[in-house]
């Protein structure tokens, strides 16, 4: 009869219509943290029944914990597939027992995952986890913030050339022979191959036209090893390929060259090879800027002599700020110079950091104090080095009614 006793919440008094905007924010606060305490629970469980799987099963090899998916970068995609095929056998069997259990939620959600777990999921993992490992390293070094540009093109064009190698019959039969390992390994078992259907009739309203599509096509099995290398090994390659020479154009590759030529420290400074192809597609006159390049040389030389010296984009620009109606052309190509090399990384910093300044409690702040709240908190290290003491003491004197006044 336990099974039938229902076990009521304990009542949590909530807060009248008219109470005041803090109580109710408390309020969702807490209740949100309830629940998010209950999910902490059941996934430290999770974990902890996974870890315990992996010992039993594989005695002798390092615990893999799952990884998150992740839509933007590669590397995170790649541990992913990595850790789901290096731990498949011990997620079937945790699976299996799920699905013995008696809850029967649990017990459904088991028996679809295990449905879905066949031949051909075994090969498309076996597929991507291939292709994003060649791509993870490159995935690995755009996120870092010191990356010249013109490394990172140099970077995607060897890749994209690796992949496109892998696009041969023996790199096909590969993938297939380790997915059938894999399938054998984890006792998936081989799909039946499809009854042979009846041909489809075109509809009646397509008599009078003449039909070039296919009109119904079947799902590729495990079965017809040809129709899945066209149906998934090449549009895959095709597509990865595609959309990585459209991000790294060779219009961009020129445009990345031009940046790394306006680097004091990189070995094409100020060579006007390197800088033409960029000030081409930002529409600036080859003449101008070749008489802007030769003036320039002049005025580093002139600035040695007087012991100032450059290391880096962001300090040539601060040094020709003073002459930027001189050295028009030269100044905009170092604008937009310090402004392409912000990276992903950057961004994905700067948004990570939003979630926890941007809280409900703030969720009604003014847009210049968030501003300045996300300013601090992304730029921590800066934030760190600063005085408290000196912050405290300027804010005590701009705000004279602040004091306390003791009697």
């Amino acid at each position: 009869m336990d099974r039938f006793v229902i076990h009521k919440k304990p009542r949590v008094e909530r807060s009248p219509p008219n109470a005041d905007p803090v109580s109710k924010a408390a309020e969702e606060e807490g209740e949100e943290k309830e629940e998010s305490d209950s999910e902490r629970e059941n996934r430290e469980g999770a974990r902890a029944e996974f870890l315990k799987k992996q010992k039993e099963l594989q005695p002798s090899e390092q615990p893999v914990e799952l990884k998150r998916l992740s839509d933007t970068r590669w590397s995170c995609q790649y541990s992913a597939l990595w850790a789901v095929q290096k731990t498949l056998p011990v997620i079937l069997a945790i699976l299996k027992d799920i699905k013995l259990q008696p809850h029967a939620r649990r017990s459904t959600d088991a028996r679809a995952l295990l449905s879905l777990i066949d031949e051909e999921f075994i090969l498309h993992l076996i597929l991507f986890e291939d292709l994003f490992c060649t791509a993870k390293f490159m995935s690995d070094t755009l996120q870092s913030p010191n990356l010249l540009l013109e490394t990172a093109t140099d970077l995607a064009y060897s890749v994209i050339t690796t992949i496109k190698e892998k696009r041969t019959e023996d790199t096909w039969r590969a993938i297939w022979s380790k997915a059938k390992g894999l399938c054998a390994k984890v006792g998936v078992a081989p799909q039946k191959p499809p009854h042979e259907r009846r041909q489809s009739q075109p509809p009646h309203h397509l008599q009078d036209f003449i039909v070039e599509a296919p009109i119904e096509t079947e799902h590729p099995t495990m079965s017809s090893p040809d129709a899945l290398r066209t149906s998934s090994f090449y549009p895959v390659i095709d597509r990865l390929v595609n959309e990585m020479t459209r991000r790294f154009s060779t219009e961009a590759g020129a445009v990345l060259t031009g940046t790394s030529a306006l680097n004091p420290k990189h070995a094409t400074f100020l060579q006007k090879e390197s800088l033409f192809p960029m000030a081409q597609h930002y529409g600036i006159r080859e003449d101008n800027l070749l008489a802007e390049i030769h003036q320039v040389h002049r005025l580093l030389e002139r600035k040695e002599e007087q012991g100032v010296t450059v290391s880096s984009t962001l300090e040539f620009l601060a040094l020709l700020k003073p002459y930027k109606d001189a050295f028009v052309d030269l100044y905009k190509l170092l604008s937009i110079s310090v402004t392409l090399p912000v990276s992903s990384a950057s961004c994905e910093r700067s948004f990570s950091c939003m979630r926890r300044v941007k809280t409900y409690l703030r969720n009604r702040t003014g847009d210049a104090r968030h501003s300045n709240l996300a300013l601090l908190s992304i730029s921590a290290a800066r934030t760190k080095a600063l005085d408290v003491k000196m912050i405290i003491d300027a804010f005590a004197l701009n705000h004279s009614n602040r004091r306390i006044v003791l009697l």
